[in-house]
């Protein structure tokens, strides 16, 4: 699970979503199974999607987009996917190479205009392949970011602020704490980083990061409705965060704004992020190209394979059901999504959920997570077959 913001405790009545006494097990059927991993995982809503052979064959949708209103979810509802962001930010880095105006492997500082060092290994150059790896050696400092997050509304911090008050010495938010392991040595995993990657695509690009991937994603994708602030979105549309527990049953959560949001802050629907998919496993939809076939081959390539066999580019291999796949989860305050692409046969599992499940599990309350694996495994079995 690629967590998007700091573990917090959750509430020590959330033992499940079913009396195990009564439980007679998931039914046949698919929608009954989804319905019946919801009611045991405490997920108010879900949206799922299955891409076969470069095309959108199956979407699902599933309970509540606000259980409060009793509005349901439809393929249009919008979710936060938390990490899952990631992995637009990867695909806007190989365009952006693609270009020639982005070297993946320089120093970020020589695009940037102050310096990235590590303090203790300051005669190795940070490159923007190490950050999209999470082997740079920046770590999350959970206090510092969230200073810069804020409650119900955009985090007013621009990324040309965050990333040098992160990275540099003189910075509000530095500490020789925000740096961990040598670079080059060790993955461990940094939302942090892709805020300073935010900002190395804006100088890189010319422009403001939500610009340029809605000028060269979202719109030729359309992507409909796909947003990075809270500003820019449908809020009709945007389904309720919510955590749960046995005791309490589902509480809403409030929208948050985070100042490093290329790290976690997408906001899409379950079709809008299916088109996604099919472009990072063809390049193009509609005839729309978007990225070249070295650039999609290049998202699956481990890229430093001595430090760790699964990391792609931004994107993990992982076994999900009866296949492997290249992989990113996302896990926010109220939400828990998976995205997951299988290049070879053309396949992509997108399913966005309204739940804190993945959270839940940091603390050892595994019902939700476990409850979205076993759809995810159900789609992945169902994946050539399953159609609208």
């Amino acid at each position: 699970m690629d967590a998007g913001v700091e573990p917090v405790a959750v509430d020590a009545g959330n033992d499940g979503g079913r009396d195990a006494g009564t439980d007679a097990g998931p039914p046949e059927g698919l929608d009954d199974f989804v319905s019946y991993q919801m009611a045991a995982g405490g997920i108010p809503g879900v949206a799922a999607a299955v891409v076969r052979d470069g095309e959108l064959a199956w979407v699902g949708t599933y309970g509540y987009a606000d259980v409060e209103a009793e509005r349901p979810v439809a393929a249009d509802t919008l979710f936060i996917v938390a990490s899952i962001s990631k992995t637009v930010v990867a695909a806007l880095a190989l365009q952006l190479a693609e270009d020639g105006v982005l070297d993946l492997d320089a120093p970020l500082d020589d695009v940037l205009p102050y310096p990235v060092r590590h303090p203790e290994h300051g005669d190795v150059p940070l490159t923007a392949r190490m950050f999209f790896t999470h082997t740079s050696g920046l770590v999350d400092n959970w206090p510092a970011l969230g200073r810069v997050t804020t409650e119900g509304r955009d985090a007013p911090m621009t990324l040309a602020e965050f990333a040098p008050a992160y990275v540099t010495p003189e910075g509000s938010l530095y500490a020789s704490s925000n740096f961990g392991p040598s670079p080059g040595t060790r993955r461990e995993y940094c939302n942090a980083g892709f805020g300073v990657l935010g900002h190395l695509l804006e100088v890189a690009g010319d422009g403001p990061l939500e610009a340029l991937t809605e000028a060269r994603l979202f719109t030729p994708l359309r992507m409909d409705g796909a947003s990075w602030f809270l500003r820019d979105t449908d809020l009709s549309r945007l389904a309720t965060p919510y955590s749960w527990s046995r005791r309490d049953g589902f509480l809403p959560n409030p929208h948050y704004g985070f100042a490093h949001y290329p790290a976690t802050s997408l906001r899409v629907s379950v079709t809008g992020l299916s088109r996604f998919a099919i472009a990072m496993l063809t390049g193009e939809v509609d005839g729309v190209r978007v990225l070249s076939d070295q650039s999609v081959a290049e998202l699956g390539r481990v890229q430093f394979p001595r430090v760790s066999g699964s990391q792609a580019f931004a994107w993990s291999w992982r076994t999900v059901g009866s296949r492997r796949w290249l992989a990113h989860s996302g896990s926010t305050y109220g939400a828990s999504a998976l995205l997951l692409i299988q290049p070879e046969e053309r396949l992509a599992i997108v399913l966005l959920t309204n739940a804190d499940a993945y959270l839940r599990s940091e603390f050892g309350f595994e019902d939700g997570a476990n409850a979205i694996s076993a759809i995810a495994d159900r789609l992945d079995a169902e994946a050539a077959t399953l159609s609208n």
